[in-house]
């Protein structure tokens, strides 16, 4: 199915660059911001959720888990919608529902509500991030591609920030009475005007699906999902996405909660240090993309390969934090956390990309979802809840262990290093079998 461009603009008026692509960049990176501050007002209000509504750290773990599990099971048939029908309409959908979703968090009184609520959240990101990374690479040149990742991208640490810091001092400062739901009504709004702003945005015309690799031959919705699904590149690197995201979505969800247990500081004060640990990670995605499409000038898979190299740092860096903390190096540890948060998002720009250099236009929101599938249905929806789950019974009754935890998230970092560098070894290949459509 194929809809036809934008009243008062043809089709062949959509060129990459300009204005116009810096603007739909602007608007899809602050949605992004967004999408990762819904996720952290959770994970910095859970102390107080937890002793509000009585909840164990699984139960708490389950919250974040819902939301990925969510995201994994519709990812592909929104991503089919974003593909076949309309990048802008299909993002401004999922941003209004993820809004009320929010909202909706706020306004439980128990445990079910809460449930259901984070289940929305999911259901409106699942067409978010494959929509937004394929609508903003399809607005640049190719040889621009991980360094325009690498800005998209800049909304998970810069959303993570916003979300921690603004979501911290509402909590705990009680505003207006609403003690822990405050944050959750205020950061709804802004996503429902940005739903409306992402209509004003210029979408590219939906295409046949054509393969160099088949002849340049017309390919149905499901035989250029096959295609997408039978390219080695494309699914190592997915799983190495999944095997990383498992540890970040588990750092992203527990650590303000860590910190209150390990430090014995408030809410408040959590947030402060995991926002400084955020805040020098902005500079991560932007790294990440540059030295990737720097290293691509002399090496095609580099994409990949740089992932890999981010993976295992990610990994090593995380052992080093957990090793000082547990011998009260407090000031050392926080040094090392920083290199492991910019080290974290540097690698997902590389990762990012590789889902979009391997296909054509046509079918970069269904590869960025299979990326999304993947990361969230193998590996990366689990971790919030393995870790609470780890947590209760490493600990004693009432005194959970998220230190403890903590320590086996390392070695799903290396699989997943392990897993980027099969990635590379494929890459080219890949490459010559899908021919210049891939680009």
């Amino acid at each position: 199915m194929s809809t036809p461009a934008p009243a008062g603009e043809r089709a062949s008026d959509f060129r990459e660059g300009g204005g116009r692509a810096v603007f739909t960049l602007t608007v899809v990176t602050l949605l992004y911001i967004l999408n990762f501050m819904d996720r952290m007002v959770l994970s910095v209000s859970l102390p107080l959720i937890k002793q509000d509504l009585g909840l164990t750290d699984a139960q708490c773990g389950l919250l974040g888990t819902l939301v990925y599990l969510t995201v994994a099971v519709l990812i592909i048939p929104v991503s089919v919608l974003l593909d076949r029908w309309s990048r802008k309409g299909a993002i401004s959908i999922v941003a209004f529902l993820w809004s009320i979703a929010t909202c909706w968090t706020g306004a439980s009184t128990a445990a079910a509500g809460l449930f259901v609520a984070r289940a929305g959240v999911g259901i409106g990101e699942a067409g978010f991030a494959p929509g937004g990374m394929a609508f903003v690479s399809a607005s640049f040149p190719e040889r621009a591609r991980a360094k325009v990742a690498g800005v998209f991208t800049l909304g998970q640490p810069l959303g993570t920030l916003l979300g921690i810091a603004l979501a911290g001092y509402a909590a705990q400062a009680n505003l207006f009475g609403l003690g822990w739901r405050a944050p959750f009504y205020a950061f709804s709004v802004p996503g429902v005007i940005l739903a409306v702003l992402i209509l004003f945005t210029r979408d590219y015309k939906t295409t046949e699906i054509v393969y160099a690799s088949s002849g340049q031959q017309k390919l149905s919705l499901w035989q250029g999902i096959l295609e997408v699904l039978r390219t080695p590149t494309l699914l190592f690197a997915s799983f190495g996405a999944g095997a990383v995201a498992f540890a970040g979505n588990a750092v992203l969800h527990w650590m303000p909660t860590y910190f209150v247990r390990v430090r014995g500081i408030t809410v408040a004060q959590a947030s402060a240090l995991v926002g400084v640990v955020i805040l020098f990670a902005l500079m991560g995605p932007i790294l990440g993309g540059m030295a990737a499409d720097r290293w691509k000038r002399r090496r095609a898979n580099a994409r990949p390969l740089t992932a890999a190299v981010l993976a295992c740092l990610f990994g090593l860096l995380f052992y080093l934090g957990l090793f000082l903390d547990r011998h009260e190096m407090f000031s050392a540890s926080f040094v090392v956390f920083i290199l492991f948060a910019v080290v974290g998002f540097a690698g997902v720009a590389p990762a990012y990309s590789v889902s979009q250099d391997m296909v054509p236009r046509s079918l970069r929101s269904i590869s960025m979802g299979v990326l999304v599938l993947i990361t969230y249905g193998t590996l990366g929806a689990y971790s919030p809840l393995i870790v609470g789950w780890l947590s209760d019974i490493l600990g004693t009754p009432g005194s959970p262990d998220l230190g403890a935890a903590f320590l086996f998230l390392p070695l799903i970092c290396f699989l997943g290093a392990f897993l980027f560098f099969t990635a590379a070894r494929f890459h080219d290949r890949d490459i010559r079998r899908l021919g210049e459509s891939s680009v």
